[in-house]
């Protein structure tokens, strides 16, 4: 048995984006969707329309180098139009806009930057400071793990709806509950990421596996690194990559 994936092109903000941009059809599905990686508890799923043609306004804050980095993959998905109701508006991507811009993976990033504004023409920038919130906006975070604290902090000081944060969010349970409840006091619905091999699917694959004789179950993955790059993934967020 063959269980797709753990480290997953994520889908599953493309499907909370269309949720949150549906109309409150079938919301006892919508709800049973959303509970599941909810951070703060909402009555009611919202209709987000922020940009043109009922689409939700998305931007990307952590992006990483193409075909490796999590928030790479959410990018690729919007602009390639898998998600036909989010409209990527801009990229933040500190690190390779910015003191890594000279790097290989810094170049190789400029250059999918370049390709994707003649193509898209969306907006990249260094920091948040050089973009302005316009309606209801969708804030995803996928950068570093020990940034993220601060970096939700200023996404809702600067009036963003609602915040995709990508897993684990921040480096301790007591920061992440700080950040919980400092969204929450500014009205703003934070969604989690999570990982695909606690869901409720892997677990009874692993059920099944143990009561039958001869069953496997393998876990497959989408991960570019090779195990001796690994250490890159280290240095450069250690305090998640510790366990």
């Amino acid at each position: 048995m063959i269980v797709q994936p753990t480290y997953a092109p994520p889908r599953k903000m493309l499907a909370l984006v269309q949720a949150i941009t549906l109309s409150n059809q079938a919301p006892a599905v919508q709800q049973s969707r959303l509970s599941r990686s909810r951070v703060t508890a909402q009555p009611t799923v919202e209709r987000l329309r922020g940009g043109a043609d009922g689409k939700c306004d998305v931007i990307l804050v952590g992006c990483g180098v193409p075909n490796r980095g999590m928030g790479w993959y959410h990018g690729k998905q919007m602009l390639e139009g898998d998600c036909p109701s989010a409209e990527l508006t801009c990229i933040v991507e500190p690190f390779f806009l910015g003191a890594g811009a000279d790097s290989p993976p810094g170049k190789a990033f400029g250059e999918w930057a370049d390709e994707m504004k003649a193509t898209y023409g969306t907006q990249f920038t260094a920091s948040l400071d050089e973009y302005e919130v316009k309606g209801k906006t969708l804030a995803l975070i996928s950068g570093r793990t020990a940034d993220n604290p601060a970096l939700l902090k200023k996404i809702v000081d600067m009036g963003v709806s609602h915040i995709y944060l990508e897993k684990p969010g921040a480096p301790t349970v007591a920061e992440l509950q700080e950040m919980k409840e400092y969204a929450k006091s500014k009205g703003v619905p934070v969604y989690m990421g999570y990982n695909k091999n606690v869901t409720p699917y892997v677990k009874k694959a692993i059920e099944f596996e143990s009561k039958t004789p001869g069953a496997s179950t393998t876990f497959v993955h989408n991960n570019a690194y090779k195990q001796e790059e690994l250490g890159e993934v280290r240095s450069r967020s250690p305090r998640a990559t510790q366990s």
